[in-house]
């Protein structure tokens, strides 16, 4: 963001500033293409300052900006449609048959370190939300990373409250399902116990 906007920007900006890590995170986690993510999030931010004279004082200022954050990323995502459907959309049974991220043969002892194990399993994080559909991503990531109510995330999605909780149950048992399958893959165990 620009320090150099005026001095109208200072509402704005004190709105924002304390959101911002958890608009980027829900960013980086919601956009197919990773490049996109600064785009993104600069896109909506110009977007809300522009809009923010029919921004009223009593609505939730965080609620707002992740309405127009998750609509720029479903934009790019779908301008990123084709290219997303052929590189992420990948049956599960399809999945269980691709290499393991950690090859059992590998140097084990460069890969012990937290940060190491930490990237792994991230990625296999990021991996298993490629597999969720726009909206199931979407209401996960505004309920673990935004803390949002179910009504909060039917009202910043326009989806009602039964499509939400249905999104939800699908994305967390898809999550589940991705993570145990990369878990089998990776011998965790093995990692753990040298």
């Amino acid at each position: 963001m620009s320090e150099d906007l005026t001095s109208e920007s200072d509402p704005f900006l004190t709105l924002l500033k304390p959101i911002e890590r958890d608009l980027e995170v829900y960013c980086r986690r919601l956009i197919w293409n990773p490049a996109d993510a600064p785009d993104a999030l600069q896109n909506a931010v110009l977007r809300a300052f522009s809009a923010f004279d029919r921004y009223h004082e009593g609505a939730s200022f965080r609620a707002w900006m992740f309405t127009i954050l998750t609509r720029e990323v479903f934009a790019l995502n779908r301008k990123h449609a084709r290219i997303a459907r052929f590189e992420f959309q990948i049956e599960p049974e399809a999945m269980e048959e691709l290499p393991a991220a950690i090859d059992p043969a590998g140097d084990w002892a460069g890969r012990l370190s937290p940060e190491a194990l930490t990237e792994a399993l991230d990625q296999d994080l990021v991996t298993a939300l490629k597999t969720l559909t726009d909206a199931e991503r979407a209401v996960l990531l505004l309920r673990a990373i935004a803390g949002f109510r179910y009504r909060e995330i039917g009202d910043s999605l326009e989806m009602p409250l039964g499509s939400v909780m249905g999104h939800l149950s699908r994305a967390r048992h898809k999550m589940r399902a991705a993570i145990d399958r990369a878990r089998h893959h990776q011998p965790l165990t093995r990692i753990l116990s040298l």
